[in-house]
């Protein structure tokens, strides 16, 4: 390929992910959006960004062979912050209680995970007599990290949606 050429492909590409890189912002998003470059740039304040738990993770959440995407969105009528997933073109709202855009994400393997309940300090707590004290995930999961607690998003394959568990609070 002529250079001339590999340049031009490599401007249309660039492009094509929207203005701040993101790839998030090249798909529709519906009635949300991702982080523009100024809330990411505030989002991890002065802190290196290879420290800061990522506003975007992708993997296949659901099992079906392809990959999937989570971020925490911005929906567009009121700017409320929200974590939302994307499989197969479709758009899961996970949360949007919670959310702020300080908050991170991250990966959660494909593997038993305790909850908050499998902890050893909640052994006698009365609100984990309903509550799973693990989960064991067959694909990978979404862990939010915010406001003092993470929790645990997961694919359920008889449900075909996410269920969620508090691990950390």
């Amino acid at each position: 390929m002529k250079p001339r050429t590999l340049c031009l492909h490599a401007f249309l590409s660039i492009g094509a992910l929207g203005m701040d890189g993101s790839a998030a912002l090249a798909q529709n998003l519906g009635n949300w959006r991702a982080l523009t470059a100024e809330e990411e740039k505030a989002r991890i304040a002065n802190v290196s960004p290879e420290s800061v738990d990522p506003a975007m993770i992708e993997a296949d959440f659901d099992g079906d062979g392809r990959k999937d995407k989570a971020l925490i969105a911005v929906r567009k009528s009121d700017g409320v912050f929200g974590l939302i997933a994307i499989l197969k073109g479709r758009i899961h709202v996970l949360d949007t209680d919670l959310v702020e855009a300080s908050d991170g994400l991250r990966y959660a393997e494909p593997r038993t995970w305790d909850t908050i309940c499998g902890m050893p300090a909640s052994a006698n707590d009365a609100s984990c007599d309903e509550y799973p004290s693990r989960v064991i995930l067959k694909n990978p999961g979404i862990l939010w990290i915010g406001n003092g607690r993470t929790s645990l998003y997961f694919w359920s394959r008889k449900t075909k949606s996410f269920d969620v568990v508090l691990m950390v609070d």
